[in-house]
């Protein structure tokens, strides 16, 4: 299968091209365009490169402010008109053409762009308005652009038009991107000259017009471009497809009747069942592990939740703390935290406030409500721990499970003022004794003002938010600040102690865009309270209020030396409610439905979006171009639909949206068949040859086998159901194999290994191990034969000796392929015949005398024996610890038996162990 290689070797892929001589050099310019060829067209893949990375994140940035001057933040003076959130376009007449991929509202509807010829259009359109006016000035033989591709002739020039028009038509078919590039240059991304046609303007329109003219008329083999980049390449079938997306989504193997229902009805029918499995625990794991993936609050799972600093403000939570401590001291405990009572209310409310974010995002998508509802919602999820120290009035289902969320309001927040009267305890903490006058509305506003949010992202007396409007315009508007925008490092330029975040240009090519919505964020402070200065107007830093030759004055809400609060060209109306009017222009910015494309992106991909090449130096560097700007088109049409409505849908529906990235050539790419190298390196991350994550691995194996490696289960609050803790996701452990296997922790390591290494080959080894003997053991002897998952149609006294037995193994073994790697492999096929010889070689070398069969223990899961034997399982008072009855279950093996008469178990368990590492089962 294309794209295995990368599990063993690395591939080594040099810059497409050599250097050639420039063809556009005329007369006199030619010796000298000659001798600078080499130069020049080292630089190009460089040119190309940093100007559309630019161009891609900068495509993406809104203006300031309306009086700016082009240029002096970042690009694009004016911004595109904005949809209202879930309203529909009418479909326009005719050919729309693209900007970076993105259609131009503003394209007249009756242009037959099909019928014009790129000659006209150039000679009545762009030669004389947009390169004898603009351009000419440096792109000339001798001025300062006569270095580049782009060498003009002046309008003295009797044939200027024809000799112009070869010069373009040169350098945009014959190279990928070009005409996306010149597009960015002529508005001032990564150009000499800087803005030249302004954004919105007829020559604009003209200019884009011709040069998408010129691409359409180019010879489709001349060059590789993102449009044509999945030329010659196969797409997996739908019960691959089909295969794959149960296991990631529904956690579990497609049924017989789903891919029956695949095979007769393609990719229609396939879109519809896999929505179907976008219901239940699995589909829910998988949004909060992805989710987590991103925002990284789990990071308070790890390391608990700083709820202490919370106490003051919200009164519910101290009393309740104040209720369990005194509770814990008539029990006679010193400290009282040593209390189990306590410890298990500690991390049940842990796990209340971490899981917040995350568990809001999963609510909007399995309830099919519109996403922007992430960042809009009026409520909070809490589960009953956290639900109660908010003071809210929430119906649970069962008030003792803490991982049960239901949507909640903070109705116990009190800011603090002169009338709240409080006092602090050696043993009990703070006791609140009167909570005060000051009782708020909480201004929910989804996602960004969860504590969990918050904290992850805090503030500080001098950053002032700015890692919270960082992180927002990254997660919510696919928006990068610190790459955006290009930044000196003279360092002249940055010695500045006039307060050069607000006038130093070095500085304000990223505060002009990052500062505004730090100010939305201004109620809350470095620990994420509302309005928590005493007195409960406001949360500015109390170096900044005391300082004698400070700004402040009396009743501000934000810094004086900083933009005031606002989004783009926006200003906060209203300051009591400025995030959550910061929530809803989000939504209505075309930029979100973007970055939820490339927020869910790596959740089904493996890999991040991939970008432009920082340095074309390197050898893959026209390759990384070339998938940048061919995921970027794949971005917007998806974002499109998603703004939209796919098909007949509603806009802003999730799980439409988790479907299509499903059916993107980038997720289905099976096979290349051509041999140019760029066009493979570009496509590495492509297709079915993704590694699967360690939580992925845990519940494939689950999936397939019935069985978790290390899967403990464990109480967090009185009477609560058994949480359970796989090997790869116990919080309990520091150093796991979550981590070995190329997990996160969400704080130090926050980025997932895509590539195996020796470290993680170990690991898989150890798993495979490790599980395929009790797995083998409990099917073969403990489960009834209807019930097995792996070997069900054979048992142990089938063997090579016999030719009957020769081929129920050979079956069995081709039926292991199918549930545990997903291929069809028949009797007959060299995966099948290479397993059945492992399987003989293993039988010849074993003791077959008539024997039981002996596995280790099988307490590294321990729901082993659930449904075999009741009761087999105790845990100790405080729900923690556990402890198996190993009276129980010896007798219980002693009357079930493990009868081995031909040697045949040790087989299956090395053929399992051998299947449990191929690349297939470590693979999605």
């Amino acid at each position: 299968m294309w794209g295995i290689g990368r599990l063993l070797v690395a591939l080594a892929v040099t810059a497409a091209g050599q250097a050639q001589i420039d063809p556009f050099a005329q007369g006199d310019a030619w010796q000298r365009q000659e001798q600078a060829a080499r130069e020049r067209e080292a630089a190009r893949i460089e040119r190309i490169s940093v100007a559309l990375r630019r161009a891609l994140e900068h495509e993406r940035m809104r203006p300031l402010d309306v009086t700016a001057v082009a240029g002096d933040h970042c690009p694009f003076a004016t911004a595109p008109p904005r949809r209202p959130v879930g309203s529909r376009a009418k479909a326009s007449k005719g050919l729309v053409p693209r900007y970076f991929g993105r259609r131009s509202p503003e394209m007249p509807a009756d242009v037959a762009i099909g019928t014009e010829r790129p000659v006209d259009l150039f000679r009545d359109l762009i030669s004389n308005q947009v390169i004898q006016a603009k351009c000419i000035n440096c792109h000339v033989a001798g001025g300062l652009s006569g270095h580049t591709r782009l060498v003009f002739v002046p309008a003295t020039s009797p044939d200027h038009a024809s000799r112009n028009f070869d010069v373009l038509s040169e350098l945009v078919i014959g190279t990928e991107g070009a005409g996306s590039l010149i597009l960015a240059k002529v508005q001032g991304i990564g150009h000499g000259g800087g803005l030249q046609v302004p954004t919105g303007s007829q020559d604009l329109k003209n200019l884009e017009r011709f040069l998408r003219k010129l691409e359409a008329s180019a010879d489709p083999g001349a060059v590789l471009t993102p449009e044509g980049l999945f030329d010659g390449v196969s797409m997996s079938s739908p019960s691959r497809t089909l295969w794959r997306a149960a296991l990631l989504l529904a956690g579990r193997l497609p049924t017989d009747a789903e891919l029956a229902s695949v095979r007769a009805g393609g990719t229609a029918a396939l879109r519809r069942v896999i929505r179907r499995f976008m219901a239940g625990p699995a589909f829910h794991e998988f949004l909060i592990r992805s989710s987590n993936d991103r925002l990284m609050t789990d990071r308070f799972l790890q390391e608990g939740f700083p709820w202490r600093r919370l106490t003051r403000e919200f009164v519910a939570l101290a009393r309740k703390h104040e209720q369990l401590m005194r509770a814990a001291v008539a029990k006679g405990y010193d400290p009282p935290w040593g209390d189990p009572d306590f410890w298990r209310w500690e991390v049940a409310l842990d796990y209340g406030l971490a899981r917040a974010p995350l568990e809001l995002i999963a609510y909007v998508i399995e309830n099919d409500r519109p996403y922007t509802e992430i960042l809009t919602a009026p409520y909070i999820m809490a589960n009953p721990v956290a639900a109660e120290v908010y003071g809210a009035t929430t119906q649970f289902i069962d008030r003792f499970d803490p991982t049960e969320f239901r949507p909640s309001k903070i109705q116990a927040y009190y800011r603090t003022d002169a009338s709240k009267k409080e006092r602090l305890d050696r043993l009990l903490g703070r006791i609140i004794e009167d909570p005060g006058n000051l009782l708020t509305d909480y201004p929910h506003a989804g996602i960004l003002n969860t504590s969990a949010f918050l904290r992850r992202y805090p503030s500080t007396d001098t950053s002032r938010n700015r890692a919270r409007s960082r992180w927002t315009y990254y997660h919510f508007l696919g928006v990068d600040i610190e790459k955006a925008a290009s930044r000196t490092t003279d360092p002249a330029a940055l010695v500045d102690t006039g307060n050069p975040t607000l006038n130093n240009p070095a500085c304000t090519v990223c505060h002009r865009i990052m500062d505004p919505v730090a100010g939305a964020f201004q109620n809350y402070g470095d620990h994420g309270l509302y309005k928590e200065r005493f007195g409960g107007l406001d949360s500015l830093s109390l170096a900044y209020k005391q300082d004698p030759n400070t700004l402040y004055r009396y009743g501000d809400r934000w810094y004086r030396d900083m933009l005031p609060p606002g989004f783009g060209p926006y200003l906060v109306p209203n300051p009591d409610q400025s995030l959550r009017w910061l929530a809803h222009r989000i939504v209505e910015d075309e930029r979100f439905a973007e970055a939820a494309v490339k927020f869910w992106w790596p959740a089904i991909m493996g890999v991040e979006v991939t970008l432009p090449p920082e340095d074309a130096e390197d050898p893959g560097s026209a390759a990384q171009l070339l998938a940048a700007a061919g995921q970027h088109l794949e971005v917007q049409r998806i974002a499109e639909g998603f703004r939209r409505g796919f098909g007949n849908g509603r806009p802003y529906d999730a799980k439409d949206l988790l479907v299509e990235i499903f059916m993107s050539p980038w997720f289905r790419a099976d096979r290349l068949t051509a041999s140019n190298p760029v066009r493979r390196e570009a496509l590495r991350d492509a297709g079915a040859a993704r590694l699967l994550t360690p939580e992925e691995l845990e519940r494939k194996t689950e999936a397939v086998t019935g069985y978790v490696w290390g899967r403990s289960r464990w109480r967090m609050a009185d009477h609560a159901k058994p949480i359970d803790q796989g090997f790869l996701s116990d919080r309990r452990r520091t150093v796991t194999y979550k981590l070995l296997y190329g997990g996160i922790d969400s704080k130090e390591i926050i980025t997932r290994t895509a590539e195996i290494t020796p470290v993680m080959l170990g690991v898989a080894r150890a798993h495979a191990a490790e599980v395929s003997c009790p797995v083998v053991t409990r099917e073969f002897f403990f489960w009834p034969p209807q019930e097995r998952r792996l070997f069900k149609g054979i048992d142990q006294f089938a063997h090579p000796g016999t030719p009957a037995g020769s081929i129920a193994i050979r079956k069995k073994i081709a039926d292991l392929h199918r549930m545990l790697l997903g291929i069809e492999a028949g009797i007959g096929s060299r995966d099948v015949e290479d397993t059945y010889a492992l399987f003989v070689e293993v039988w010849n070398d074993g003791d077959r005398s008539p024997e039981d069969f002996v596995c280790l223990d099988s307490s590294l899961d321990q729901r082993y024996w659930e449904g075999l034997l009741d009761s087999s399982l105790f845990y100790t008072a405080d729900g923690v610890g556990y402890r198996f009855d190993w009276d129980r279950i010896f007798e219980y093996t002693l009357r079930v038996g493990n009868p081995d008469p031909f040697g045949t178990v040790r087989p299956w368990v090395v053929v399992l162990n051998y299947l449990l590492t191929d690349y297939r089962f470590l693979h999605l």
